[in-house]
């Protein structure tokens, strides 16, 4: 069948937790790949109903053999919340133009209608917007008092790749990615859309992982070798240490370890999450 319509828009969002773990077909809890006869182990990185790539083999969730099978993705369940270092100055400067304490964008009534009546003049008009959200952003992140709940507001800066740094009267605070998205919780749907972020499709919490896609295994594929030994893709090898890694730190949470120790795992898993996406993320450290 032909397509001969148009494309009038193009929308882009991000996945919700809730999305992601919708579109799953498997929660994937083990950081192995096959069993010793070669065998995709249930609920490693290579689960079958991710799909198959083999000759011959089935599909565990759609049936179908390597040339009729789509994939499938699975998720991971992360022990805490991990930033998405792609969406790391979206959050940065959604975090600088709303307060630290309610969440309100740091604007008063009168500004923030003044605002909506412009924006929703100029798309009547069918003029651009950009300069006006430009505006709000500079205006928000200049002030310096919430005119709603009357909290001082401190200085944040970035710690490449992904540390949302808080500057106090007794020095810089890293923020945990736990405090980083439950600012972001508190953000409201109408101020959201004054920043120039749809909130039904793009949530700013959901710029903070607790829910990570696993991709099917057609996206990273495994080739046999000469020698007969199987070679995994770089996706799968960074998934393993992600899994190796969340399975530390649950069983240290679980355990009621110090908290120097699972925060020193925190942020290994932010590390192993970072490279994932990205592999030249700049001030990145494993330690």
């Amino acid at each position: 069948m032909s397509f001969t319509g148009s494309v009038a828009a193009v929308k882009f969002g991000i996945l919700s937790p809730d999305t992601i773990r919708k579109m799953s077909v498997a929660q994937i809890q083990t950081p192995d790949t096959y069993d010793e006869d070669g065998v995709p182990i249930p609920t490693g990185v290579m689960d079958p109903r991710l799909g198959t790539l083999e000759p011959g083999q089935r599909c565990r969730t759609c049936g179908n053999t390597y040339l009729g099978c789509p994939g499938h993705f699975g998720h991971i369940e992360l022990p805490v919340s991990v930033i998405h270092e792609g969406y790391v100055k979206i959050v940065l400067k959604l975090l600088r133009s709303t307060c630290r304490s309610c969440g309100r964008i740091l604007l008063t009534d009168d500004q923030a209608s003044l605002f909506r009546e412009e924006i929703e003049t100029l798309r009547k008009e069918n003029k651009p917007t950009a300069q006006v959200f430009y505006e709000i952003k500079q205006k928000a992140m200049a002030s310096g008092i919430c005119s709603h709940c009357g909290e001082k507001q401190l200085k944040l800066d970035l710690e490449k790749p992904t540390t949302v740094i808080e500057i106090t009267d007794t020095g810089p605070v890293g923020l945990s990615p736990n405090v980083v998205r439950a600012r972001l919780e508190r953000i409201t749907d109408e101020d959201l859309v004054l920043l120039d972020v749809d909130p039904g499709e793009a949530r700013p919490e959901w710029m903070v992982l607790q829910v990570l896609p696993v991709p099917p295994v057609y996206v990273r594929p495994s080739i046999t070798l000469e020698s007969g030994f199987r070679s995994e893709d770089d996706l799968t090898h960074k998934l393993v240490d992600i899994l190796r890694v969340a399975q530390r730190l649950k069983e240290n949470i679980a355990a009621g370890s110090p908290s120097p120790v699972v925060a020193e795992l925190s942020d290994l898993l932010q590390y192993h999450v970072t490279t994932y996406f990205n592999n030249e993320a700049l001030g990145t450290s494993p330690s």
